[in-house]
């Protein structure tokens, strides 16, 4: 659903962002306004919470005190994000919580396929390693989960030196998502940006390059690049 109320808005946002990285083609960036810009509606957005809490509980064993508590409000208050719409005393679930509860619900997805069992496959001959410089942070069955992991850490996955397909390659939509949170989380992009720069709201954007399929948003190839150009003009500044 697209609010034109917000386009004026949102262009001029969108040109002051430009202006902070000199020599930007705005409309080769953005593209425009009226083709790019997905806002989500309040029942979306509640479809998604609770979504995203069926998963919790179902493979992380989280209750609703666990919940509430991780995201730091009250039970009562994650009871409401999960009304329907039209319902009183319904709220929508700020999109900086919703992302923090999504990126739990999809880690407990893939530490859930570690249960999986495969005759003669040992866990060793499944497992990717990520390493941030020498620490070992995860050990996954999952070639893309941790490759995306690497992204946002800026890390490394590397196979394990019992994996049996080491050289193993993602696809390009994989690839891209990849690229997508190198850049996204590399220190100089913030949500307004990627926001701006893949054409979505603030609760879609945490589902850009999202490693669970059925909620993932996939990038472009020029929507990495736009990302990757602001990320590598800011970094230079720091230099």
């Amino acid at each position: 659903m697209l609010e034109t109320t917000r386009i004026p808005v949102l262009r001029r946002r969108m040109e002051r962002l430009a202006k902070q990285v000199p020599d930007w083609d705005f409309g080769e960036v953005f593209g425009d306004l009226n083709s790019v810009i997905r806002v989500s509606t309040h029942q979306e957005i509640r479809d998604h919470y609770a979504d995203v809490v069926d998963v919790l509980k179902r493979y992380a064993k989280w209750d609703s005190h666990r919940i509430a508590d991780f995201i730091g409000i009250g039970r009562q208050t994650s009871y409401q994000y999960g009304f329907q719409p039209t319902a009183r005393g319904s709220r929508m679930i700020p999109a900086d919580k919703l992302d923090k509860l999504r990126d739990a619900a999809t880690a407990a997805i893939y530490e859930d396929l570690k249960t999986t069992f495969a005759p003669g496959v040992t866990a060793e001959m499944r497992t990717w390693q990520v390493f941030v410089w020498m620490d070992l942070r995860l050990e996954t069955f999952s070639h893309f989960y941790g490759e995306t992991q690497a992204a946002r850490l800026g890390g490394v996955c590397v196979p394990h030196s019992g994996n049996r397909r080491p050289n193993s390659q993602l696809s390009e939509e994989d690839e891209l998502c990849v690229e997508w949170l190198r850049w996204r989380h590399g220190g100089h992009i913030t949500k307004t940006d990627a926001v701006y720069v893949v054409g979505v709201d603030e609760h879609l954007e945490g589902r850009v390059g999202c490693e669970a399929m059925p909620w993932r948003i996939v990038p472009t190839a020029d929507q990495v690049a736009a990302l990757k150009s602001l990320h590598e003009r800011r970094e230079s500044r720091h230099a």
